[in-house]
């Protein structure tokens, strides 16, 4: 199948406006992201065919007309007899993904460390930034519109439903513009009334979660305060929430720039508490690891059988959690627990899955520390070393492996196209195109 002149690789995902592909170019072979126009029957019946192609091509000009590390570049614009379409940079991982969000928005996810959650807010915030600077409010700030790039860089995506100054859609009574949790009080009462700070409010609602691992509830008082679920986080925080939430617009910082000057200002406040705090902390003894070794044998699981065969809770972390004393010998971590070896490194790059499986067969050929049988290894055995998200004096522990490189591909596969891999930062586990570039890190038996 093609879409122009672009081989379709699969669908990523279908919105309101339209269809996401992922999609091949012609000649270089690289992969992008494809955005065909088409509208859902409901709202096409709602608003009609010409003021959908008009809010289309707004958002063609509005993402092709800048240029930002944290928006998402348009790459070309055409049309065929299916619509118009325009493609633009592919990531494979999203926030939600990253969370764990589901469609249930009310149910819990995956929490973040403070200062990953902090970085992503504010990358979100130059981002939405520079769109208001174009006169352009986005109106659906949420997990699933910020994709991640290899890096780790944000990249705000779909604005599909902004509002862009000078285009405007048909008005019709009722018709809600947003996602429901993150959308702005005065936005889910009158769509047009959404300003800069509308947006401010969902990236609000948004950080929230990723701090806590679930949707705020108005008003934050008794147990609803952020301090009380996170401690991390002090009544400054707390404060924070208060303002950004707020059902009142004028309450909300004023723009993202004071904003962000904000969450940095907490963000140093946390670092001062924390060193502070560390100078004192003396780490327990780590709870030992089960006796039970590790699979070491790559398998083909669906995702309906994972979290049972992985031994999965239901945000996908091991149910039974270990920290293992590792013992550092040179450029390897030994773990006597479980009989296994670890690269304390890994890859100089993040790799491709087939690229990743070939890995171990370089240390094997120059005999890396001294050791034979280096692979990739399995989710039974990353597993091993994930552990829960640190909570502050669980952020003084330096850790074993570098965080930079803390995506790391199993030899599971999920399909025939999709494969396992583990988030080190999040003690999850997750599946991801073969074609995403993660880390390699090779294990082999002690």
């Amino acid at each position: 199948m093609r879409i122009g002149k672009y081989q379709v690789l699969g669908l990523l995902g279908r919105g309101g406006m339209g269809a996401v592909y992922k999609v091949r170019q012609p000649v270089t072979g690289r992969i992008c992201a494809l955005k065909l126009l088409a509208p859902n029957p409901f709202l096409l019946s709602l608003l009609g065919s010409p003021a959908i192609e008009r809010q289309f091509l707004a958002e063609a000009r509005a993402l092709g007309g800048l240029d930002h590390p944290n928006l998402v570049q348009i790459w070309d614009f055409g049309r065929t007899r299916r619509g118009p379409y325009f493609l633009m940079e592919y990531h494979c991982r999203g926030l939600s993904q990253v969370i764990g969000e589901t469609r249930l928005v009310e149910a819990p996810t995956r929490p973040l460390p403070l200062p990953r959650a902090v970085s992503y807010a504010l990358q979100t915030l130059g981002g939405l930034a520079r769109l208001h600077a174009a006169g352009i409010v986005h109106r659906d700030v949420k997990p699933a519109n910020l994709l991640l790039t290899d890096q780790d860089r944000i990249k705000i995506t779909d604005l599909g439903l902004s509002k862009v100054r000078g285009e405007y859609l048909p008005e019709r009574p009722g018709l809600k513009v947003g996602s429901p949790y993150y959308t702005a009080p005065e936005q889910e009462d009158d769509p047009d009334r959404a300003g800069p700070r509308a947006d401010l409010y969902s990236l609000g609602v948004t950080l929230f979660r990723m701090l806590l691992g679930r949707a705020p509830l108005w008003p934050f008082r008794g147990d609803n305060r952020a301090s009380l679920v996170n401690s991390d986080l002090d009544q400054a925080w707390d404060d924070f929430f208060d303002r950004s939430l707020s059902p009142r617009p004028e309450d909300r910082p004023e723009t993202a720039r004071d904003m962000a000057r904000e969450l940095e200002g907490l963000l140093t406040a946390w670092q001062q508490r924390l060193d502070k705090a560390c100078q004192d902390y003396s780490a327990s003894a780590p709870p030992q690891a089960g006796s039970a070794k590790p699979r070491r044998q790559p398998l083909k699981v669906s995702g309906r059988q994972a979290r049972q065969i992985f031994d999965l809770d239901e945000l996908w972390r091991p149910r039974r959690p270990t920290t293992p004393r590792f013992e550092r010998q040179g450029p390897v971590l030994l773990d006597r627990a479980m009989g296994l070896l670890w690269q304390a490194g890994a890859s100089d790059y993040a790799l491709s899955w087939p690229q990743a499986l070939d890995y171990p067969g370089e240390l094997n050929a120059k005999g890396f520390a001294g050791a034979a049988g280096w692979r990739l290894p399995t989710v039974s055995e990353l597993a091993t070393i994930l552990a829960p998200v640190p909570r502050f004096t669980g952020h003084c522990l330096a850790p074993e492996f570098d965080p930079a490189k803390r995506l790391m591909w199993s030899a599971d596969r999920r399909t025939f196209t999709q494969a396992w891999f583990a988030d080190a930062d999040m003690g999850a586990v997750c599946w991801a195109d073969m074609t995403c570039r993660l880390w390699a890190r090779a294990v082999c038996s002690a």
